[in-house]
């Protein structure tokens, strides 16, 4: 009885360590893979200014959160508002619920991009879409998704566009269609 008492304490005591041993394993190998995608620094309420050759100011963006990942090579951002300058005067204001700048100038904004088009007399006063790639050194927005541009006296609706900022030319890849209001 004692013998078979003692065996099965043996047992239980190996069960127990193998399974411990099972669950620190376990730990040690989902360890690393959370750090790698927790972010190097977070700034909140963070305002970046970035400054032409003249040292005008040419983009600013405000952001709630921001992320950086070294390793990844990328910021990103949460309830993003960027404004680009031009001559001195913001020319365009783009906001989102969420963006990611990588180094190459390109900046994807997603989840209810808003454009709004801040020069004074403007043919085409806001844009909206889900999510938008905006590069830097050309000014230019494109996009795949469903897009609204509002005007005054009119919407258009359409899927995709290819935008030139400075031009303040858009191009829709696919009309749905066009409404106009009547102004009295």
């Amino acid at each position: 009885m004692i013998r078979q008492f003692f065996w099965l304490i043996l047992v239980v005591a190996a069960a127990a360590g193998f399974y411990s041993w099972q669950l620190l394993e376990q730990d040690n190998k989902t360890a690393p893979e959370t750090q790698d995608n927790q972010p190097d620094y977070v700034a909140v309420n963070l305002t970046r200014m970035i400054y032409d050759e003249q040292g005008h100011l040419s983009d600013l963006i405000r952001a709630q959160r921001m992320e950086h990942f070294e390793r990844f090579g990328f910021l990103q951002f949460d309830f993003p508002i960027y404004t680009i300058y031009q001559q001195k005067v913001p020319l365009w204001q783009v906001t989102s619920e969420q963006a990611v700048l990588y180094p190459d100038d390109k900046l994807i904004l997603e989840h209810r991009v808003e454009l709004r088009n801040m020069s004074p007399d403007p043919l085409f006063t806001r844009i909206e879409t889900n999510a938008v790639e905006l590069v830097f050194n050309t000014n230019t927005l494109q996009s795949n998704e469903q897009v609204r541009i509002f005007g005054l006296g009119f919407q258009i609706t359409g899927k995709g566009m290819l935008a030139d900022l400075d031009e303040q030319n858009i191009e829709l890849k696919q009309h749905t269609k066009t409404v106009y209001y009547n102004e009295k």
